[in-house]
Parts: structure tokens; C-alpha cells; sequence
């Protein structure tokens, strides 16, 4: 693990590592003082005046139309009810424009005419931080923010979009339309998009020619179809080659009661529609119509490059993960990967879908997931004819037994997965097992210590690059690969100099208890005390000490025998 070679792991009654403390100095980073022009906005400001601190500007537009690259514009607190377009570019020679809230800033659309509350069309250089953006009512096709045309270098953190009311009254949405020139270098980081109307469209979406995106840590919420979706092949640019969201990631963000108001409701919390080369990572979708979906709606069009990792997807009405075209006459999905996501109670309709559903899809890859179905029993539905897919490595649970568990393969149901192997010839190396969540019905998907999940993985995926668990952590530990979005940690030890260290290790053992000694005679160890939370994934201690010679450290089950 990082930091140092010195790691131990399993469910073992204790683990023992030495190692010489030392004493470590520490400095911290100055942040970088803010350069560029400031202008300012105030409710108590004047469009005349010349948007300085002390005298301030009135209104966002007036800011919008005459700053020039490199300018910040602080909008001071308050409620502004104006519609915004944005008629300047930054550069990459002069900078950025920034338009950040300087404090609580709501932008109200009520009673202001317009169907967009910011809109940027062929802009570049531009970021727009921490607006409160509402009350955009009686929409007919429009959002809070709206990202249309081409452009680059485009920034949206850190916004509250809601209250976006109507028809296809979208929270965040990007659309490339130039066949000459994408959409690019976009950030959609830090958001949170509830309370809107975005059916028939969707709460957060990229449509078109947009390329090299990140879409990361958004919260998408109480919305009425799909949440974030990346799509391909409607049209929006002329080109049908550039016609695809394509070439970024949708990593960390949360997505929760995403369902569709319409056609019996099938709005995926994730969803890519036609895009390419799009990795789908680390996200946690609950209580959606439809988990995480991979398809390809339009005829013709191509899904493909898609790779969805590290998710964890659990109690969705119809089913958890989903991929493929919808019907014979709609596209495919080709040559993806589903790798390491933890699917949980999902279908909770009893809908018939299970925890995984493959429609029309070709040479997708499938393994290391862990798939726990309920009450429902359904683990897999594939009721089309799709060739070249491989399932293998994954971890299959229902809590009605192993002889009950339903696989629908290729139209026909069989129970149990030795049926499933012999009838579709797949998962020579997946088991059924309970893959020992820590408290997964309280939201706990780390793995207990005793997981058949851990170091179960495919081998062939075990040096993914970049690829990370949902917590942030490496993939991959001393060369093997868990079952699930999670990877156990091991014991760590991260040395800050001569005599400080730092141990940490997995928040699924917490029970372990820590004890030094001085040497390795049994009546010395003793107890560490102050062991803290570190992260959302660990737990750690600081060691400090001042003697020259060697302590050694474990961690011990309580009522373990002794060393």
C-alpha cells in the first residue's frame, strides 16, 4: 500500500510488524493569493458605478457583459432575481472569467422572463461557483444552467440548482451542437440538483459533440427522470461521428430517487445513452427506477468503451445494473467493462429485472462484481440472444438460498448457479457466497474480514489503471484484487521520519485492538490508546517515540491467545 512495503492482511487472530519510530517535521502549504481583476455586485450597488468594492455593480448581467479574461467577479449576498446570459470569453493567455458567490447568493427566476437562468453559447474560459439557482417555473425546454453550441475550458462547481419546474426544466445541461468544434474541457464538479422537472429530458446531462469532461461529486436528487446521463446519436451535432458525449469520467457523485413520471417509469440514476469512452466510477445510485444503465436507444448507435467501476447500486425499484439496446430495432452496447461494483437489493418491485439485466449488448466484460439479491431472488435477467459477453469472478448471494436463486440466460430460467454455468457455459470462477457486508442494510459495504470477496478477483484485472475503490483507495493490494466496490485495506504504516509513524488500517476491524512492545517477549505488549476515524474507510493511529531502539506493533483479535 502506499508508503510502505511493510503490510500484513486477513482475518487472522493478530498481525505483527516492526518498525523504528522517529520524529517528523511538518510543514504546511500557503495558499496561493488571488490574482486577476475583482469586480464586484451588490444589491446595494449601481450599474453606473465602476464595480469596485466600494462601489459595486447591481446586477449579474451587467457583470456578464463587460468583463473581460482573467476578471473574478464576487457577487455579494442576497437575492437577485435576474436570468443570466453570459456574453464574455476567458483565454488561455488572459485567464479565466469567474463568477463566484461571494456568501449566500440565491438567483431567483421568479417572475423574470427567459428559459434559462444562466445561459453560455459558444463561450470559453468561464466558471461559475456557488450559486443558490431557483425558481425557474413554467419551464417548456430549460434549466438552470445552460452550456449550448461549442466552447472549452467551461467550469460549474459547487451550484444548488432547484425548484426548475415544467416540462424538460433540466437542472444542468450541455449540449454540443458544431460538427467543427466540441464542446471541451468541461467541469461539472461539486453540484447538487433536486427538486426539478426534467422529464422527458434529464437532471444533469451532456448531449452532443462534449468531450473530455468530469463530472464529479454531484448530489441528484428528487427529480422526476433520469439524473446524469451522457448521450450520443440524436442528432444534436450534425456530424454522427462527433454526434457523442465521449472521452470523460463520472466519478464520485450520488444520485437518489431519479424516477421517470412517464411510460411506467424506467429513469436510470446513471445513464449513458450512445456515448463513448466514459468511465463510471465510485458513484452510489439508491432508490431510482433504474440503477446504473449502459444502452444505446437510437438505431444504429454505438455504446462503447464504457466502463463502470468501483458503484455501488443498491435498492433501485426495477433493477441495479442494466446494459444494453433496448429492442432489436434500437442499438448496442459493444466491448465494455462492468468491473468491481457491488449491486444490493435491488428490483425491489419484484419487477422481474434482478440485480443485473443484459439486453442487446455484444463482447462486454462482466466480473469481480458482487450481486446480492432479496426477498425477490432474481440475480440475473438475459432475455436476448447477445453473443460474446463474459461473465466471470463475480460473486453471486440471494438470501433465499442457492438452490432458489433465479438466472434468466438467453430467455430460459434455471436456479442455482451450477445450472447457470452448465446452460450458459459462463462463471467458471464465480461463487455464491455472502459476500459479509458490514452493515449493508444501514448502508455499510465495506467487506468484514472473513469476506469470501477478499483477494477473489480476476487476476487479468488487477493492474487496472487508476482504477480505485469507492472510498478513494487503491484497487489493488499487494498484487490481488477484491470482489466489490470495496478493497480491503491492510494494515499500513507510513513512516513521517525517524521516529513517527503512522498506522492505519480498515474501519471493517475495528475490533482489532492495537498493542506494542518494546521486544517480542509475550508479557510486554500493551495496549496503544487514540485510535481515530481517518476518512470514510479506515481507522489510524499517530505514533511517536522518543527511544532510539526498535518497537514492534500488532493487531490482535480480543481473546486472541498470546504472541
Amino acid at each position: 500500500m502506499r508508503g510502505s512495503d511493510l503490510t500484513c492482511r486477513g482475518a487472522t487472530s493478530f498481525w505483527f510488524i516492526a518498525f523504528v519510530l522517529a520524529v517528523a517535521w511538518f510543514s504546511m502549504a500557503g495558499v496561493r493569493a488571488q490574482t486577476g481583476l475583482v469586480r464586484y455586485v451588490a444589491l446595494t450597488g449601481a450599474d453606473g458605478n465602476p464595480g469596485t468594492a466600494q462601489s459595486p455593480w447591481r446586477t449579474v448581467q451587467h457583470a456578464a457583459d463587460r468583463v473581460t479574461p482573467g476578471t473574478t467577479v464576487l457577487v455579494q449576498p442576497g437575492t437577485y432575481f435576474e436570468k443570466v446570459q453570459i456574453r464574455v470569453s476567458g483565454s488561455a493567455a488572459g485567464g479565466y472569467i469567474t463568477f463566484q458567490a461571494d456568501g449566500p447568493v440565491v438567483l431567483s427566476g421568479a417572475g423574470v422572463a427567459g428559459a434559462h437562468m444562466i445561459h453560455l453559447e459558444n463561450r470559453s474560459y468561464v466558471r461559475i461557483v456557488g450559486f443558490d439557482i431557483r425558481d425557474n417555473t413554467r419551464v417548456d425546454t430549460g434549466s438552470g444552467i445552460w452550456i449550448d453550441g461549442t466552447g472549452d475550458h467551461l467550469e460549474l462547481r459547487n451550484n444548488r440548482v432547484h425548484e426548475i419546474r415544467g416540462a424538460d426544466a433540466m437542472g444542468i445541461a450541455v449540449y454540443g451542437r458544431s460538427a467543427l468544434s466540441p464542446i471541451s474541457d468541461l467541469v461539472v464538479e461539486g453540484n447538487e440538483i433536486f427538486d426539478c422537472d426534467p422529464a422527458r429530458s434529464e437532471a444533469l446531462v451532456l448531449n452532443g459533440n462534449v468531450t473530455r469532461f468530469r463530472v464529479a461529486n454531484n448530489l441528484v436528487h428528487d427529480v422526476n427522470n433520469i439524473g446524469i446521463d451522457f448521450i450520443g446519436g440524436e442528432g444534436t451535432c450534425p456530424d454522427p461521428e462527433q454526434d457523442a458525449a465521449r472521452d470523460g469520467v463520472c466519478v464520485g457523485n450520488r444520485v437518489w430517487r431519479a424516477r421517470s413520471s412517464y411510460g411506467g417509469g424506467y429513469g436510470a440514476g446513471i445513464y449513458v445513452d450512445g456515448g463513448r469512452n466514459i468511465v463510471i466510477e465510485g458513484n452510489e445510485v439508491q432508490q431510482c427506477d433504474l440503477g446504473i444503465e449502459v444502452g444505446a436507444e437510437n438505431p444504429g448507435s454505438i455504446t462503447s468503451g464504457v466502463i463502470v467501476r468501483g458503484n455501488l447500486i443498491h435498492r433501485n425499484d426495477k433493477v441495479g445494473l442494466i446494459f444494453g439496446g433496448y429492442e432489436a430495432a434500437a442499438g448496442r452496447v459493444v466491448d465494455c467493462e462492468f468491473l468491481n461494483n457491488t449491486c444490493y437489493k435491488n428490483d425491489i418491485l419484484a419487477d422481474g429485472n434482478g440485480e443485473i439485466a443484459i439486453q442487446y449488448a455484444e463482447r462486454n466484460i462482466i466480473r469481480n462484481n458482487i450481486f446480492f439479491c432479496g426477498l425477490q431472488n432474481v440475480l440475473l435477467t438475459s432475455f436476448t440472444p447477445s453473443t460474446g459477453n463474459v461473465l466471470d469472478y463475480n460473486l453471486w448471494f440471494a438470501e433465499v438460498g442457492a438452490d432458489r436463486a433465479v438466472f434468466v440466460w438467453s430467455g430460459v430460467t434455471v436456479r442455482g448457479l451450477d445450472r447457470f454455468r452448465a446452460r450458459s457455459a459462463q462463471g467458471q470462477h464465480s461463487i455464491f457466497a455472502d459476500p459479509r457486508l458490514a452493515d449493508a442494510d444501514q448502508g455499510g459495504f465495506h467487506l468484514l474480514p472473513e469476506s469470501p470477496a477478499i483477494d477473489a478477483g480476476s487476476p487479468g484485472n488487477a493492474a487496472v489503471a487508476g482504477a480505485m475503490d469507492f472510498d478513494g483507495e487503491p484497487r489493488v493490494s499487494h498484487g490481488l484484487i477484491d470482489i466489490g466496490a470495496d478493497e480491503v485495506l491492510p494494515l499500513e504504516c507510513v513512516r513521517f521520519g525517524d521516529r513517527q509513524v503512522r498506522i492505519s488500517w480498515p474501519v471493517s476491524f475495528a475490533s482489532l485492538v492495537l498493542e506494542q512492545t518494546p521486544s517480542l517477549s509475550p508479557s510486554l505488549w500493551t495496549e496503544v490508546a487514540g485510535q481515530e476515524v481517518l476518512r470514510s474507510g479506515a481507522r489510524m493511529t499517530l505514533l511517536r517515540s522518543a527511544d532510539p531502539g526498535p518497537l514492534f506493533y500488532r493487531l490482535r483479535t480480543p481473546g486472541a491467545p498470546p504472541f
